[in-house]
């Protein structure tokens, strides 16, 4: 009796409840049946993940109740990381347990809305990404049981305000980006539970002011990074940020900063980095010791900073400076690298040695001859040197330096690169060119418009290995010039060459080397002259049999054969010319027929009706008179 009470419980009361389950079992959503699930190395490469990528071309029904998806199994016991990419989600749904899942990113969708605690089953979650949504609030029930959260990503949405409580629960949260919202003010209030926030993100909104110093906040004062690019920034004052802040690295580039107090930037004791770049600043002002890279290109500063000795990277290009720096009062011992392009220096005389530059920048001032200063001397470790868009009509390096990159484009009145030019260049060995015989450098000479001429002996006593010379106004090339044929190719592209028995040597020599080499160079590389061939590309004569540019048999067979197409469009058009006049012809005769024809038919047509008024009035007129008869008569 007891066994038969037992199947009965089985029957009426498990089995619906175990048949209900096994049905909820079956709706499920098992992610990887319709989504990418791989192991792949993380980011730091110590490991590997579980990774799951649901994008737009994974086609699941119902996946906006994301509390139906299944995880997949993973009997490694992996840590998961879940992507949601453009699959056009409007409402997160809570997400089903799982302690294994630690990434989750719902970047491109339209989510709007939430469940409350969408994130409590996923309580050892460390990143999540809702970049690129249509999120316009937060609410204190998003961010719940989550604390080991680390990394919150809420770019590129419509937040425009943030309550003091959104945040309570994220404690443990290192980076938080804001990026491209509404915000009109940093969120001081909001941001007081992330005790351990070193990265914040606050670029491209619409912050008018900075005044951190005038709240006592722990968080503000652990800050490393601080991005405020791209916001409405007018000034930056004593009061921008709190009293010995840890800010290491400071972006306040694109606003409209027109002042910079004098001791604004002293409560950062930590400041390694600093990015002011494109702003309206005029005067100088004071920066921490402890700068390595400044960044201050297009402002309008006319005067240099005082930089510190500490200091590695310079940028204040395109601004209105007039004059270098003072030698007496600073210390460039560490100077890496210097951009002063774009500004308004007439002369580049620098006495002191620079040990450790490897890059200079003085393009697009006022010099007009290349700097006596520039010497291995005063600059030992120099590899890159700009000198562009000066108004230079020569060149020659006076004394020896040492370089592996040399630009000098737009030279507007370079007509000429004379004998012995780059005689004092020469090239130096690379980390990769341990094993080569002899160092050598790349130069790049382009865009030169008035460029006619390189002399044979220009590059003497050189070695380059990469020769740029296109885009200028040259018609002959001599054989010295590039011989032997730099390593790594050379781009005589977009000249008007004169395609003449002087210039065999480049289909002889320079061609096979290109067309094996580096077959691009060669698209464009044409002939400027004579007419007969005007835009014919030089790769024509490839592998040609005899001196095609020497032999006029081959060159008249070619002018013959340029020659006919012309002259069959010019037969053409006689044809189509004469047959329209023709035409013409025929029509105005015809015009002229059917004048003549209308006008003759009016003619008769008149005479017509003229004969027969006449024979009416003549029968009119026998009537009257047989009429006047017989009364006469009677």
């Amino acid at each position: 009796m007891r066994a038969i009470k037992l199947l009965t419980f089985y029957f009426l009361i498990w089995n619906p409840v175990r048949m209900q389950e096994i049905t909820e079992e079956s709706r499920l959503i098992k992610v990887c049946s319709y989504c990418t699930c791989s192991e792949i190395p993380e980011v730091d490469g110590t490991h590997l993940v579980l990774n799951i990528l649901c994008s737009e071309l994974d086609r699941i029904e119902n996946l906006a109740d994301l509390d139906k998806i299944q995880w997949p199994e993973n009997p490694n016991g992996l840590k998961i990381s879940a992507t949601f990419e453009g699959m056009g989600l409007s409402t997160l749904g809570k997400l089903p347990p799982n302690s294994q899942v630690e990434t989750l990113r719902f970047t491109n969708n339209a989510i709007k809305t939430y469940w409350p605690d969408p994130f409590s089953d996923v309580p050892n979650l460390k990143r999540i990404s809702f970049t690129q949504n249509e999120l316009s609030e937060i609410t204190p029930d998003l961010f719940t049981k989550i604390e080991s959260l680390e990394d919150l990503d809420l770019s590129y949405n419509k937040i425009g305000d943030i309550n003091p409580l959104d945040f309570k629960f994220l404690h443990n949260l290192k980076r938080l980006n804001l990026q491209s919202n509404l915000l009109k003010k940093i969120p001081v209030a909001s941001l007081e539970p992330m005790t351990l926030l070193e990265d914040l993100d606050l670029s491209k909104n619409g912050i008018q002011e900075v005044l951190l110093r005038r709240v006592e906040s722990v968080t503000l004062k652990g800050i490393k990074r601080l991005n405020l690019n791209s916001n409405r920034i007018r000034s930056i004052l004593k009061e921008s940020f709190p009293e010995n802040n840890s800010i290491e690295l400071l972006d306040l580039s694109n606003n409209i900063i027109e002042m910079v107090e004098e001791d604004a930037l002293s409560s950062c004791i930590n400041l390694r980095e600093l990015n002011l770049a494109q702003n309206n600043i005029t005067f100088p002002f004071a920066v921490p010791p402890t700068l390595q890279i400044a960044i201050l290109k297009i402002n309008t500063l006319y005067h240099w900073l005082n930089f510190p000795a500490s200091i590695t990277y310079i940028d204040l290009s395109y601004n209105r400076l007039s004059a270098l720096y003072n030698e007496e009062t600073v210390d460039f011992n560490n100077l890496e690298v210097l951009s002063i392009g774009g500004n308004q220096l007439r002369d580049f005389d620098i006495q002191r040695k620079l040990p450790k530059l490897f890059s200079l920048d003085i393009s697009y001032n006022l010099l007009q001859e290349v700097p006596k200063c520039l010497s291995s001397e005063i600059l030992p470790n120099l590899e890159e040197l700009r000198l562009d868009g000066n108004p230079m009509d020569s060149i020659y390096f006076k004394n020896i330096i040492a370089l592996k990159y040399l630009y000098m484009n737009d030279l507007i009145k370079l007509t000429v690169v004379d004998d012995k030019a780059f005689s004092n260049v020469i090239g130096r060995r690379g980390e990769d060119d341990v094993n080569s015989e002899k160092s050598c450098f790349s130069l790049y000479l382009s865009h030169n418009p008035s460029l006619s001429n390189i002399q044979d002996g220009a590059f003497d006593g050189t070695n380059v290995c990469m020769l740029d010379i296109s885009h200028n106004n040259l018609s002959v090339l001599s054989r010295s010039v590039i011989s032997p044929p730099p390593s790594e190719g050379v781009d005589l592209q977009y000249n008007p060459w004169r395609c003449s028995c002087e210039m065999q040597w480049i289909v002889d020599d320079l061609l096979p080397v290109l067309y094996r080499d580096s077959p691009r160079l060669l698209d464009e590389l044409r002939c400027g002259s004579p007419r007969a061939h005007e835009g014919l590309r030089l790769v024509h004569w490839y592998n040609w049999t005899g001196r095609a540019l020497c032999d006029q048999k081959s060159l008249g067979n070619y002018e013959i054969e340029s020659s006919t197409e012309p002259s069959k469009v010019t037969n053409l058009t006689l044809i189509l010319g004469g047959c329209i006049i023709v035409a013409l012809l025929i029509a105005i005769a015809l015009f002229v027929y059917l004048v003549k024809s209308r006008r003759r038919h009016r003619i008769r047509q008149a005479a017509l009706n003229r004969k027969s008024q006449s024979s009416s009035d003549a029968k009119n007129t026998n009537g009257l008179h047989n009429e006047f008869a017989a009364l006469n008569k009677t």
